[in-house]
C-alpha cells in the first residue's frame, strides 16, 4: 500500500472517532441553565424565563416547578417550556400577609432525558400597586 494511502486511512478513522465523540457528546448528558428575565414584578404582572442547554438552545417542553407567594413550604407549582424553551408566569399574586415571603422562587428544572437538571438561585419579588 502507498504511503499516503495509509495517511487517508489514519486521517479518515480519526475523522469518524472525532464525529463519533461530537455526535455523543451533543446527545447525552446536556448541562442546562435557567434565565429569569426580571427580579421585580407588579403585582398581576407576568415575567418569563427561558431554560438553556450548554450549546445555547433552547429545552423544549419541560417541566419547570416553583414556589410562588403565600404557598406552605413543600408545595410546587409548575409551568412547562414552550417550543423554545421559553416560559411565563402570568398574573403576579401579591398576598399583603405574606410580608417578605411575596415572592416567586425556587425555580428548578429536576432534568429529563439527555438534560441535566439545574435550579435558578434568584427570587422575583412581587410589589403591590
Amino acid at each position: 500500500m502507498e504511503k499516503q494511502s495509509k495517511y487517508l486511512i489514519v486521517l479518515l478513522a480519526a475523522f469518524v472517532i472525532c464525529m463519533g465523540v461530537f455526535w455523543f457528546q451533543f446527545n447525552n448528558d446536556v448541562s442546562t441553565f435557567m434565565i429569569i428575565n426580571e427580579t421585580e414584578v407588579a403585582e398581576n404582572g407576568s415575567f418569563s424565563g427561558m431554560l438553556v442547554d450548554s450549546y445555547g438552545n433552547g429545552v423544549a417542553n419541560k417541566t419547570i416547578t416553583y414556589h410562588k407567594p403565600g404557598y406552605r413550604m413543600g408545595t410546587i407549582v409548575d409551568v412547562r417550556t414552550d417550543e423554545n424553551g421559553e416560559f411565563t408566569i402570568e398574573n403576579a399574586e401579591y398576598l399583603a400577609d405574606a410580608g417578605n415571603e411575596n415572592y416567586y422562587g425556587n425555580f428548578t428544572f429536576a432534568g429529563e432525558g439527555k438534560y441535566h437538571g439545574c435550579t435558578y438561585d434568584g427570587n422575583v419579588s412581587v410589589t403591590h400597586n
